[in-house]
C-alpha cells in the first residue's frame, strides 16, 4: 500500500500539475487513432530505440532469476509451462487480459482441473517447499501464470525479441475488444514498453512485492510520464504495472514488425518448442 502511495506520488512529480485518475476512468479520455495511449503525444507506430535507454548486466538477468525460482506462484507457473507449452500458447491465444471467466473460452469452470496440469503442479510445489498449498486459479490468475512462464522462460536472458526500428503490431483481443479501460490499460503497456523495452522487461523479471521490484519500478517511472496525457497522473498499484507490462512485452515479442508491415496479428501466435 505505502508503495502504491509512492508510486502515485512519483508520478505526479513527473508530470507536474497533474491531477490523478483511476484506470477505470480512462475511456473518459478521447483518443486519436494515430496516437496511444489516452492522447499521449507518442504514436502508435513508434519504433523501438535504435540506442537502448536501459541495459543490464547478464548477471542481473541472471539473479532475477534465481530470486524468482523460490517464490512458489512461480515454481506453479513454470510447471504449468513446462508440463505442456502447447497448452499454455493455446490458452494465451485465446484469452486476453480482460477475461473473467473460463467460459469465455468455452471451457466449463469445474472442467479446468481436469484440462490443466493443476493438481501436479499444486503438489510439485507442495513437494519442494514441505507444506501444504493452496492457490486460487481464476481464469485471470491462469493467464498471468501462463504469460510470466511463456514469456521468461522464451526468453530468459533479456528481450532479444526486440529489432531496433520495429514497431508493434495491431493488437487484436479475442474476448476484450470493446472494453474500452482494458484497451486503455494495455495501450499504456505498449508505450511503456516501446519506450524502454530493457527496463520493462527487467521490471517483469523482478519477484512480485520484492524490494528489488520497487528499485526495477522506480527506473520505468520516467518513462510513465512519457505514456500519459500532459498534466495527468495514473492512480496504479505495482501489481498492474506487472501486469500491463507482461502482457506489452509478450504481445511486442510475438508481433513485432517493419514500420511498414504494421497490419493485425494473425489469430495463432509464433509457435515455439512444445
Amino acid at each position: 500500500m505505502r508503495f502504491g502511495l509512492a508510486l502515485i506520488l512519483a508520478v505526479a512529480l513527473a508530470v507536474p500539475g497533474a491531477t490523478a485518475f483511476a484506470p477505470a476512468t480512462a475511456h473518459a479520455q478521447g483518443n486519436d487513432n494515430n496516437y496511444t495511449p489516452l492522447n499521449s503525444r507518442i504514436r502508435r507506430d513508434r519504433p523501438f530505440p535504435t540506442e537502448p535507454r536501459s541495459l543490464f548486466a547478464p548477471r542481473q538477468l541472471s539473479e532475477a532469476g534465481r530470486q524468482r525460482s523460490r517464490v512458489m506462484s512461480d515454481v506453479f507457473a513454470r510447471c504449468l509451462w513446462e508440463r505442456s507449452n502447447e497448452k499454455g500458447r493455446d490458452f494465451l491465444a485465446r484469452s486476453d487480459m480482460g477475461m473473467t471467466a473460463y467460459e469465455q473460452m468455452g471451457i466449463p469452470g469445474d472442467r479446468i482441473a481436469e484440462l490443466y496440469p493443476i493438481e501436479t503442479c499444486l503438489s510439485r510445489v507442495a513437494g519442494m517447499n514441505n507444506t501444504s498449498v493452496r492457490l486460487q486459479f481464476s481464469a485471470d490468475a491462469m493467464r498471468r501464470w501462463y504469460l510470466q512462464a511463456a514469456y521468461l522462460d522464451t526468453y530468459p536472458d533479456g528481450p532479444a525479441w526486440m529489432a531496433p526500428g520495429n514497431t508493434v503490431a495491431t493488437r487484436v483481443l479475442p474476448l476484450s475488444a470493446g472494453n474500452v479501460p482494458v484497451v486503455a490499460a494495455l495501450e499504456f503497456g505498449d508505450c511503456l514498453v516501446a519506450v524502454d523495452p530493457h527496463a520493462s522487461d527487467y521490471l517483469f523479471r523482478k519477484a512480485a512485492g520484492s524490494a528489488e521490484e520497487d528499485a526495477a519500478i522506480q527506473q520505468v517511472i520516467p518513462v510513465m510520464s512519457e505514456c500519459l496525457p500532459e498534466g495527468q497522473t495514473l492512480d496504479i498499484s505495482a501489481s498492474q504495472v506487472r501486469m500491463w507490462i507482461g502482457e506489452a512485452l509478450w504481445h511486442a515479442a510475438n508481433y513485432s514488425v517493419p514500420p511498414t508491415a504494421n497490419e493485425p496479428e494473425p489469430a495463432q501466435p509464433v509457435q515455439g518448442n512444445s
